[in-house]
């Protein structure tokens, strides 16, 4: 779509014009108009979508009075132009009548000394043809030999068949008329930018804006801020008039930002900021932006619910960390060495031993450390759901699937880290679906062949030999060295019991509340000794059930001792429950799922065995 329009007075001109300008044939509309038509020629123009007119003189005048929309580049007459044309007229005769506006005759009459002519002005006072023709009139009475003037004095001139020279525009300033026009079309491009940012930021933004002019009346009111303060549109009013208890007045007055003041307005709470509005230093209005208390009140829920509640915020940092034996802190140095690069991590160790503190604290001391942390327990999730929780799904890509669909894990964690816990509890199917995310950096939702890129850093967690497993044909070797690129090796709490008894003390703290308990040199010998096959899971409980139970602040070897004794008891019955389980299990999976077959094999009868997979939540 052409832009710019180019208007010439006549066709022989307007061919001139188009030669000299060809090369910008392709982005300027060019047309004859004069002094009458050109106004209503524009117009139809600007439907076409012209947005700057190229015009001269009187024209060019005419045009921006009946279209004040349009930007109108004047064509200027230079002072070669006129040159030209006094030496021109003096070929006729010495004695030079300039019939002309005074703007003009003014520029002429400068130049009479320098060219040593003899130049008299006739100014002219309207395009009034009887006004013309009187003012040439005149020069002629008064011995003028040749009239000087624009088309309407040299149209009339040679109509009586006077002596006349036209002062035309030369080619130069067409030209450079052109170039100030494309100038200009650039900044009414990007002042039309911003100003339609500005807009869809006022007309959309989720707080109420609404601002005054230097005498308090109302120049802006957006869309939310007409809804709380019940006005329609920019209504002129002083703002004292609408809503007395803001007094943006006194911030037009000191000049001073007020931040968070919450006032009610129809029996709406508000939190509001104030801001003057400045030109320079001068105070020319000020600003309200306020949002409805109860709105920001169920956003923050919003976002409570979703981020947190879902655990994707890291809360553990390395300071967090208790110990000072070498071990642990060869490992937190190992820690933060690996959380400054982005390859993936594997982190071993027993059970109970911090893990995923550890996963926590690298990803709070990376580069990642401002996006999400999403924590996935590999053996939680049943392996038929495992693919849509970490790849995600599309509306009704199967039974029970939400409609809307749903964002996989891998999503979530877009620009953040992804932890993996347990990941030996994988299953092999699920291990190659993984595989292919890793290697490929993107996840295709269940049901939906649309690629989807992410930027995922993977911290996996294990309690078991990946490399016996591997060995083994359980764990994919291929996904094995992708997860294990940077080894962390958790040191269990028997590897350094220098640290038991910093934990303890902690523990005691934290969970003791106003009770001041303390362990006795000879319970500390009995807490080192101990082997903690929980480590510091472990070691926790240990001290929640000590703060249950004791009735004395100084914890007791002997006390210490019947504690542990009791937790060794609820281990092995906690194993026994496992193996019982796992041994139900297996049974069912060799009977093919056929419940009569399996109670047959475990030697109990179908209810008992009904009753024991209820207990221990096994599916068929």
């Amino acid at each position: 779509m052409k832009k710019i329009a180019l208007l010439a007075p006549d066709e022989e001109r307007l061919d001139e014009i188009k030669r000299l300008l060809a090369e910008y044939q392709d982005e300027v509309v060019f047309a004859v108009a004069s002094l009458r038509t050109g106004a209503e020629l524009v117009k139809g123009l600007k439907r076409q979508g012209v947005e700057v007119v190229i015009a001269r003189g009187e024209s060019a005048a005419n045009i921006k009075k009946e279209n004040p929309e349009v930007v109108v580049v004047d064509v200027s007459i230079t002072g070669f132009d006129l040159v030209r044309a006094i030496e021109g007229a003096r070929q006729i005769g010495e004695n030079i009548a300039v019939v002309w506006f005074p703007s003009m005759t003014k520029q002429i009459e400068c130049l009479e000394s320098a060219l040593g002519v003899h130049i008299k002005r006739y100014n002219l006072t309207s395009r009034d043809q009887a006004n013309v023709n009187a003012m040439i009139d005149l020069a002629v009475c008064e011995g003028a030999d040749v009239i000087l003037g624009g088309y309407i004095t040299t149209t009339a001139a040679r109509e009586r068949n006077l002596p006349c020279v036209s002062i035309q525009t030369g080619n130069e300033a067409y030209l450079e008329a052109l170039l100030n026009a494309k100038s200009l079309l650039v900044s009414l491009q990007q002042e039309k930018q911003k100003t339609g940012l500005i807009l869809t930021v006022f007309n959309h933004a989720y707080e109420g804006i609404l601002a005054v002019d230097e005498n308090c009346r109302i120049t802006a009111v957006n869309p939310v801020a007409q809804r709380i303060l019940r006005v329609s549109g920019n209504s002129g009013k002083l703002v004292q008039e609408i809503w007395p208890e803001l007094q943006l007045e006194n911030t037009l007055k000191t000049g001073k930002e007020e931040m968070d003041r919450i006032f009610s307005v129809n029996g709406v709470q508000v939190l509001c900021n104030k801001a003057p509005i400045l030109d320079g230093n001068r105070r020319i209005g000020a600003v309200a932006a306020f949002q409805d208390v109860t709105k920001i009140q169920m956003a923050e829920a919003r976002i409570r619910k979703e981020v947190y509640s879902r655990g994707h915020v890291a809360v553990f940092r390395f300071q967090d960390i208790y110990g000072s034996s070498k071990a642990i802190q060869e490992t937190i140095a190992t820690a933060k060495s690996f959380s400054v690069t982005e390859a993936n991590i594997l982190i071993s160790g027993e059970t109970g031993s911090g893990k995923e503190v550890f996963a926590q604290s690298i990803h709070n001391h990376s580069r990642r450390a401002k996006g999400p942390f999403v924590a996935v327990n590999c053996a939680s999730i049943p392996s038929q759901l495992l693919e849509s929780e970490l790849f995600g799904y599309v509306g009704g890509a199967f039974t029970g699937a939400s409609k809307e669909g749903k964002a996989g894990l891998f999503e979530i964690a877009h620009t953040g880290t992804l932890f993996l816990d347990e990941i030996g509890e994988l299953d092999y199917l699920n291990q190659g679906r993984l595989l292919r995310v890793l290697q490929e950096k993107a996840v295709v939702r269940v049901g939906s062949d649309r690629v989807l890129p992410v930027d995922v850093r993977i911290v996996a967690a294990t309690n078991k030999k990946l490399a016996e497993m591997v060995a083994q044909n359980k764990f994919r070797e291929d996904l094995f060295y992708r997860l294990n690129v940077l080894n962390l090796r958790i040191p269990s709490l028997r590897e350094r019991k220098k640290d038991i008894g910093v934990y303890a003390s902690q523990f005691l703290k934290e969970l003791s509340h106003e009770r001041k308990l303390s362990l006795t040199s000879g319970a500390l010998v009995v807490l080192k000794d101990y082997p903690w096959p929980g480590n510091i899971r472990e070691l926790r409980n240990v001290v929640e059930r000590i703060c249950a139970l004791a009735e004395r602040a100084k914890i007791s070897a002997a006390f210490l001792s019947r504690v542990l004794e009791c937790a060794e008891i609820a281990a092995k019955a906690s194993l026994h429950h496992c193996a019982e389980a796992q041994a139900i299990q297996a049974a069912i999976d060799q009977c093919g799922g056929i419940l009569a077959d399996a109670a047959a094999s475990l030697k109990m009868s179908r209810v008992t065995l009904w009753r024991k997979m209820k207990k221990f939540a096994i599916e068929n």
